[in-house]
């Protein structure tokens, strides 16, 4: 299985994810209907961006809280929505700590990020050319994790 891994200090804020996202998913390039929503923020008169899609939990709180069961998990892992029998109720939108599903206004179903399974791959992370986000095998997560930080901690003279 592989997951999206971000790597926020390289986010530009550009926001071609979003327009790739919806342009692939609704046939048009609206940020509004994206799975990947860039969230903007001001630190010490900085502004950062971060880039918040699924994450694709192992304990999925919105697969679990859907009183439907129109969130279910693919062979590959990857959990998808059934709009058959999706009613918008948004429980999975309250139950996601990521923010990362939300009820389409003009569908009235839930919309999450599926790592665009009938493509082969994301391609939110095909055209992010910072790298700030990117696929990787799950095993591989922790350990790229790991070597980002001891990098980070090195950069800054041993003090994080």
């Amino acid at each position: 299985m592989k997951r999206v891994v971000l790597y926020a200090e390289r986010c530009v804020g550009c926001r071609v994810c979003e327009a790739v996202c919806s342009l692939v998913n609704e046939g048009e390039a609206d940020p509004t209907r994206s799975r990947i929503k860039v969230v903007r923020k001001i630190e010490n008169q900085v502004l950062r961006a971060i880039p918040v899609y699924c994450l694709q939990c192992e304990t999925a709180p919105c697969e679990s809280t859907c009183p439907f069961r129109a969130l279910t998990r693919n062979e590959e892992g990857v959990i998808l929505v059934d709009t058959e029998r999706c009613m918008g109720c948004r429980l999975c939108e309250i139950a996601c700590p990521a923010g990362a599903i939300v009820v389409d206004p003009r569908r009235r179903v839930a919309t999450k990020c599926d790592l665009c399974t009938s493509m082969g791959e994301p391609q939110c992370v095909k055209f992010c050319f910072p790298k700030a986000i990117e696929l990787v095998e799950v095993e591989r997560v922790g350990r790229r994790r790991a070597n980002e930080r001891s990098e980070r901690f090195l950069e800054l003279g041993g003090q994080l």
